[in-house]
C-alpha cells in the first residue's frame, strides 16, 4: 500500500514536469515502454529488486537499456529514482503516469473477451455501445481471446464489468439448481 502512495506521488510529479516541458506524449511513450519492459522481464523486475545490486549499478543498467530509447526527461526521472532509491517501484510509478494521462486526456480503457476474435461488424457495434456509456470521452479497447467463456463475451469498463458469456450463463444455471428447494435429494 505505502508503495502504490508513493509511486503515485512521483507519477503525478513527472506529469507535471512533463506538462510543464511540453513533453508529455513523449513521456507517455517513454512510460509505456517502461511498463512493457517491467512487465514482460522478470530478470529486469529482479534487479530493480534486489538489495546485492548496488544502486550505481542499477542506474547503470537502467541508463543502457533505456539511454537511447527515451527523452532526457524521462531518463532524469529514472535517475532520479535511483539517487531516491526507488528503482523497486519503477513499473508502478510507469502505470500510475499512465492512468494520471488517461484522466488528464478524458481516455477510458476497455476490455472485450471474447471466445473467438471479434469481426469489424462487432468492433464498430461495441465501440458505438461504449460511447453511450462513457459519453464524450475517448474509448481504448482492448480485444481478448478466451476460449473458456465458450460464447458471448465479458465487458469491463473502470470497475464495471458485464458478463453475457455462456461459461457465466452455465455457471448460474448450475447454481440455481444447486439451490433449488423443489428438487429432493
Amino acid at each position: 500500500m505505502k508503495e502504490t502512495r508513493v509511486a503515485q506521488r512521483y507519477a503525478k510529479s513527472l506529469i507535471s514536469l512533463a506538462k510543464e516541458r511540453d513533453v508529455l506524449e513523449q513521456v507517455k511513450e517513454d512510460m509505456l515502454t517502461i511498463k512493457s519492459v517491467c512487465e514482460e522481464n522478470q530478470d529486469f523486475r529482479n534487479m530493480l529488486n534486489s538489495p546485492v545490486v548496488k544502486t550505481d549499478k542499477k542506474s547503470l543498467i537502467l541508463n543502457e537499456i533505456f539511454g537511447k530509447v527515451i527523452s532526457e526527461t524521462s531518463l532524469a526521472f529514472l535517475n532520479v529514482l535511483t539517487d531516491k532509491k526507488r528503482e523497486a517501484i519503477l513499473g508502478a510509478v510507469a502505470e500510475n503516469f499512465i492512468a494520471l494521462y488517461n484522466e488528464y486526456k478524458n481516455i477510458v480503457s476497455a476490455s472485450v473477451t471474447t471466445a473467438a476474435a471479434i469481426t469489424e461488424d462487432i468492433r464498430t457495434e461495441v465501440l458505438s455501445q461504449l460511447k453511450s456509456i462513457v459519453g464524450e470521452a475517448e474509448v481504448q479497447v482492448e480485444e481478448h481471446i478466451d476460449e473458456s467463456i465458450i460464447g458471448g463475451f465479458v465487458l469491463r469498463v473502470g470497475d464495471l464489468e458485464f458478463n453475457a458469456s455462456v461459461a457465466n450463463k452455465l455457471q448460474k444455471l448450475k447454481r440455481e439448481f444447486v439451490s433449488n428447494p423443489n428438487i429432493k435429494e
